[in-house]
């Protein structure tokens, strides 16, 4: 009874702000606004998954795994939505737009290295069904729309490359400058037929930290004679 009831009393102060720092929620509403919807998956998969969709012939195997087909740690995100896909598919969508923002791990010499990526993946129609437009599936240019808006601040190069995943002939390597930031193309026909897919998903991933980044606009003196 003696103890007297005092408030709580601290000050707080406004964290710092960089403008040269782009917020992940915004990044996250762009996609959003493109029809995509977020998905979790574990960062373990297959072994045998991980060679194949990665070519990761060295994957980092857990010492103990909890399932046999979660032995390995994921190298890329691209296992665990064409996991999410096929579900989807199963329970008779047509239509599927996911992506996922999360840690990669792969193995740097003695150490290991830990990244984080934004990938996504489209399926099926370009736009939900109604009278006024043609349906069409969705192809590589639609996708590579998504991702220069998703980058609309940087500079995007996209070079013609092969990846495990990949359709040789429909499949990109993204730089931005000298950079190879990552990744987008067409499923490769032998894993949607191993997957059972009716159509061929197109799929990206980036580096989060470029898209993190972004341009501060700066200003000049407009020169008086032009």
């Amino acid at each position: 009874d003696n103890i007297p009831a005092l408030a709580p009393k601290t000050s707080l102060t406004m964290l710092p702000c960089s403008e040269s720092q782009r917020p992940l929620s915004r990044v996250q509403q762009v996609l959003v606004s493109r029809d995509y919807q977020e998905i979790v998956s574990l960062a373990f998969l297959a072994e045998q998954t991980e060679r194949d969709l990665c070519g990761n012939e060295n994957p980092l195997t857990l010492q103990n795994p909890i399932a046999s087909n979660l032995a390995v740690m994921r190298s890329s995100l691209i296992g665990g939505l064409v996991d999410a896909l096929r579900f989807n598919l199963n329970r008779k969508q047509t239509r599927v737009r996911l992506f996922e923002i999360g840690a990669c791990f792969a193995k740097s010499g003695d150490d290991y290295l830990q990244t984080s990526r934004l990938s996504g993946l489209a399926y099926g129609t370009q736009q939900t069904e109604q009278w006024g437009i043609t349906a069409r599936t969705v192809d590589f240019y639609d996708v590579k729309a998504d991702v220069e808006a998703l980058c609309a601040t940087l500079a995007l190069r996209f070079v013609a490359a092969q990846h495990p995943a990949l359709h040789p002939g429909r499949s990109a390597q993204i730089f931005v400058g000298e950079r190879a930031i990552g990744w987008l193309g067409e499923l490769h026909p032998h894993w949607q037929q191993q997957s059972d897919l009716p159509l061929a998903p197109v799929w990206f991933e980036l580096d989060l930290e470029v898209l993190l980044t972004s341009r501060v606009p700066r200003l000049s003196e407009i020169a008086k004679f032009l």
